[in-house]
């Protein structure tokens, strides 16, 4: 008789337990939810908070840069998307700090037969000084290809983008007016030379690191020649 009980109580429990459990199974699966989004969210955040200029030797910067270049000419501004670009735009802030860029020649103006580029930061200098060496290294400094989609956290290194559906990801492409740097056949060969693009140029979109844009000063960019030069490259406030 006590084993009875004892079995009714247990199914008691059981049965009770079952019916708690139904009662409270929509709560606990919102609580599961929650627990897996907030996961989520978690290393969402994390992922967020990577930091390339950490983990790299190279002169680096996450934020927006203006730099001014006084030419011959007159003057050009222009502003450089450290978020898209941290490494490339370090390079360039780093030997504008350095005055390297001052008294640099122009030595590749394309306008013919249709206006292309004009390049800048010719290791050919008008009081031949060498100034673009890294000081850590006593070499010259080159810089790996740096490429953002709109898709990813943290740019892709080192690899041309030429998928079309990746193409079409790029946040900085080849428009008139912006800034590109120039490279040899090697992909991580980047260093001092830039380009302002006289017209869009989607054709180099995936194969050039774009990093900034004139955002003052175009009409002065269409008079450049080759042979024309920066006086002074100087770091400004918007």
């Amino acid at each position: 008789m006590k084993e009875f009980k004892k079995n009714n109580t247990i199914n008691g429990v059981l049965n009770n337990s079952t019916l708690i459990y139904r009662f409270f199974r929509p709560v606990y699966t919102l609580l599961f939810i929650n627990l897996i989004l907030i996961s989520g969210c978690s290393s969402s955040k994390k992922n967020e908070k990577l930091d390339i200029c950490s983990s790299t030797a190279l002169p680096c910067v996450l934020s927006n840069e203006y730099v001014l270049l006084i030419t011959n000419r007159g003057n050009i501004k222009l502003e450089l998307y450290g978020k898209s670009a941290p490494i490339t735009v370090g390079n360039f802030i780093d030997f504008v700090e350095k005055g390297a860029y001052n008294k640099t020649i122009f030595n590749r103006v394309i306008k013919e037969p249709y206006p292309f580029i004009i390049r800048g930061g010719e290791n050919i200098l008008k009081d031949s000084e060498n100034k673009f060496i890294d000081e850590n290294t006593g070499k010259r400094r080159y810089i790996p290809l740096e490429i953002k989609l709109k898709t990813k956290k943290l740019p892709i290194y080192g690899k041309e983008i030429d998928i079309s559906n990746q193409i079409n990801k790029i946040e900085l492409k080849h428009k008139r007016s912006y800034l590109s740097m120039d490279r040899s056949k090697a992909l991580n060969s980047a260093s001092s030379q830039f380009h302002i693009l006289l017209k869009p140029l989607p054709e180099l979109d995936g194969r050039y690191a774009v990093f900034g844009k004139v955002i003052s000063g175009m009409n002065i960019v269409d008079l450049i020649q080759e042979e024309d030069f920066i006086i002074e490259a100087k770091r400004v406030d918007f």
